[in-house]
């Protein structure tokens, strides 16, 4: 890479970097007001500050995240652009570059969600409690202080026993203790980060027989949804989402030796992606259409509809995994579900549908903004909420299309 090159990438990263930092600090303005995480007077001094100046103005703390995201993008489709042709770029380098690019939000507080505080309840209440958090809720011990910081204490564990599971061992590391435990979660959200990575690179070069690109690595690394929803409010979508990635990765094609070991491996990876969250059980019709394919001659081969298929195979899951975000459990588009979409982008080459990700990535950011002005869920925010996300995303969708024919009209 020339020195030009290198310098905008070196200031790709700088950028990156400062919005996350000031992501980072901004984040603590939505911190729980029950919920004192140290008594350090520095720490307190400064959390005081942020109640003060942004948690009591919603105007103020609704046009700084505005303002936050804006430049998340900004940055976002600059690398997309000066991307678009590098492919002399070390994509692991890169990719490590993007982790330190991001490591303010290491930081950060979850500010837009309270789910991560319900994993860890959730491995609580089994481990001290001996009670099972898909049966019972948290409000059945109110004697419990975290209650005072957590949201949907009146709810049973929205996952799979997989998860909970898993919970348990990082809430015993933490020795009962909520703030090492909080940041042992935090780490777990980062290691989701970095092997979503490793089995994404394993899955482009068993499929498409060529090596992930740094193109690649920022179109899904690099969005600002996937960064926010996974390495600040630690969302558990990339563990549900390695696992079955891994099972793909073992079963598309058949290995030489033993087989049948390596079709329950695979299996067991995606029963273990359903037991987080279930909604992978979409995949299986597609996992028993490989596993079948090792034992029996496939009806399609050689015929268009199997070409068809094969060639738009990631499109159709990008698709299927779309489709969760018109149901009511999803009040019609929570935006971490859209990760469930963004990681597939790479295997595929229709490029309106990475177009409407995109801006469906934009407008279910944009989407807390009603939330955030209005302190809550009072009055028709989740109705706002609706508008900006599905008109939103139809507007950028729209916006970006206009954007790629000018471009090409101006090179013509």
């Amino acid at each position: 890479m020339n020195n030009k090159k290198s310098n905008n990438s070196n200031q790709l990263f700088g950028l990156l970097f400062l919005v996350s930092f000031f992501y980072s600090l901004f984040s603590y303005s939505l911190t729980d007001p029950n919920l004192v995480l140290t008594s350090w007077a520095p720490y307190w001094n400064f959390q005081q500050w942020m109640w003060q100046t942004f948690f009591h103005n919603s105007n103020l703390l609704t046009s700084s995240f505005l303002l936050l995201v804006v430049g998340y993008f900004l940055v976002y489709f600059l690398g997309l652009k000066n991307l678009k042709t590098e492919i002399n770029i070390n994509p692991t380098k890169f990719f490590i570059k993007i982790l330190f690019a991001l490591s303010p939000l290491f930081f950060s507080y979850n500010a837009l969600s309270h789910d991560v505080f319900n994993y860890i309840f959730n491995a609580k209440m089994a481990v001290v409690y001996q009670a099972d958090p898909h049966q019972q809720v948290a409000l059945d011990f109110p004697q419990d202080n975290w209650l005072r910081f957590m949201h949907n204490t009146h709810t049973p564990a929205p996952y799979g026993y997989g998860w909970t599971i898993f919970s348990i061992l990082p809430y015993l590391v933490g020795f009962n203790k909520f703030l090492p435990t909080w940041f042992i979660f935090k780490a777990l959200a980062w290691l989701s980060y970095i092997l979503l990575f490793l089995v994404l690179k394993l899955l482009i070069y068993k499929v498409s027989n060529r090596k992930i690109t740094a193109a690649d690595v920022w179109l899904v690394f690099a969005n600002p949804l996937v960064i926010i929803e996974i390495l600040s409010n630690l969302h558990n979508d990339f563990w549900m989402l390695i696992p079955a990635i891994i099972s793909m990765v073992l079963v598309i094609k058949k290995p030489k030796r033993i087989p049948i070991t390596v079709s329950v491996i695979s299996l067991f990876f995606l029963g273990f992606s359903i037991s987080t969250k279930f909604v992978t059980i979409l995949l299986l019709p597609l996992w028993l259409y490989w596993f079948i394919g090792w034992f029996f001659e496939n009806p399609l081969r050689n015929d268009l509809l199997k070409k068809v298929v094969e060639k738009n195979l990631f499109l159709f899951i990008s698709l299927i995994l779309f489709i969760p975000l018109f149901t009511l459990r999803s009040q019609q588009f929570l935006p971490w579900y859209l990760t469930w979409s963004i990681i597939w982008l790479p295997l595929i080459s229709y490029l309106p549908w990475k177009k409407l990700v995109l801006a469906f990535s934009l407008s279910g950011l944009l989407r807390y903004l009603p939330w955030l002005l209005a302190g809550g869920f009072a009055n028709n925010v989740i109705s706002q909420q609706k508008y900006i996300t599905w008109l939103g995303g139809v507007i950028f969708f729209g916006l970006l299309i206009i954007s790629e024919k000018f471009k090409k009209n101006k090179l013509n």
